[in-house]
């Protein structure tokens, strides 16, 4: 599954699905739509309560609260895919916009119908420029701003300067400066969207840079780093709530003969097959970690001594039967230990490392548990 958007929260990066992405956004839609239309039905409260309302104004008002409602509503329904919405939603409320402010220019019953309805439309305008910067990437969302702003310039424009009967009238001189100030907010979105790409693209890079220290390169398990921290999470879990954990220690036999008599090349497919193999025989909340060399170690949280030596001896059993890397018949030695009082990460690796020498010492492809205290 494709994880590769970042979703960052309280100074930690998560790699988030992009259904999950999806969802989010049809999250920050609606809710952006809702105030749109609740922003629009308040503006028509206003212009009825006035001594003077203004029809056309109101007309458009309530067409705005209606659009955006209905847009909100579907961007909410999950069976429609998401891309064509945003591009339908940007379109639908750029030809809105066009279409009212070209009615008002050209259609109105009056001059100053028409020029109170433009400046109602020209409010609006600023919501679909940010709409298709939440929707788009900056350079689509830069041309279908410029776009729209140049379709409501080639509208207002010609119209202001036909009707000025003397140089550049006040009122074309007050659409100007909004022209103008919208073009600014078109600069400043683009701005803020590649300021925004540069920090999602350092944010993947160091959540990359996190993994990979805390990955092994050959057979993508948690590395040393990665098993301290987990080692020192869990012993203070087991300490706190004293819950049972254990841990097994796994060396495959004789690597190094199988190294010099078939190369490295493929004992590094028996550390990849046998790697894969183990995380699927252990239990999901049990972490698989390449300890070193030819080393594992798997920590088992909730399992005492004696269902980790189970476990051990089911995984020993398991890995004698499989065929690893170029047909290989391996086999591990396991040495086990459980957290006692008093413990930390170090002590109890310690007693699972002389386990297993005892599993080495014993002949290997055996299972071996730490000594038990005395009582």
């Amino acid at each position: 599954m494709d994880r590769d958007p970042f979703l960052t929260e309280g100074g930690t990066t998560y790699p988030v699905h992009r259904r999950d992405l999806e969802a989010r956004k049809r999250a920050v839609y609606g809710a952006f739509l809702a105030m749109g239309a609740a922003g629009a039905l308040f503006s028509l409260a206003l212009n009825l309560v006035r001594s003077t309302p203004d029809p056309a104004v109101a007309r458009i008002q309530l067409a705005t609260a209606l659009v955006l409602g209905i847009s909100m509503s579907i961007v909410r329904w999950r069976r429609i895919p998401l891309a064509p919405l945003e591009r339908g939603t940007f379109a639908a409320g750029s030809i809105a916009i066009v279409a009212s402010i070209a009615w008002s220019l050209y259609g109105a019953d009056s001059a100053a119908l028409g020029r109170s309805a433009v400046q109602a439309t020209l409010h609006w305008v600023p919501l679909v420029f940010a709409f298709g910067f939440l929707a788009f990437s900056g350079r689509a969302a830069t041309q279908g701003a410029v776009g729209l702003l140049g379709a409501v310039a080639a509208l207002v424009v010609p119209h202001d300067v036909a009707a000025a009967r003397s140089g550049v009238s006040d009122d074309l001189f007050v659409l100007v400066q909004a022209l103008v100030a919208y073009a600014v907010l078109i600069a400043g979105l683009r701005f803020f969207a590649d300021l925004h790409v540069r920090a999602s693209s350092l944010e993947r890079t160091a959540e990359r840079m996190r993994s990979l220290a805390h990955t092994d390169a050959l057979t993508g398990l948690g590395n040393r780093r990665q098993a301290d921290l987990w080692l020192v999470r869990e012993v203070q879990r087991a300490t706190r709530y004293a819950r049972p954990f254990s841990v097994l220690m796994l060396d495959i036999d004789h690597f190094k003969r199988l190294n010099d008599e078939h190369g490295h090349a493929a004992g590094d497919r028996v550390l990849v097959d046998l790697a894969n193999e183990l995380v699927g025989m252990v239990r999901a909340s049990d972490a698989v970690v390449r300890w070193g060399g030819e080393e594992f170690l798997v920590l088992a949280p909730e399992t005492g001594l004696e269902d980790a030596v189970q476990v051990a001896e089911l995984v020993r059993r398991q890995v004698a039967k499989l065929p690893l890397g170029d047909a290989h018949r391996t086999t591990v030695s396991v040495g086990v230990a459980a957290h006692r009082s008093g413990d930390d990460p170090d002590s109890l690796v310690a007693r699972a490392d002389a386990a297993l020498y005892m599993a080495k010492r014993s002949g290997r492809n055996t299972v071996r548990q730490e000594i038990a205290p005395p009582s």
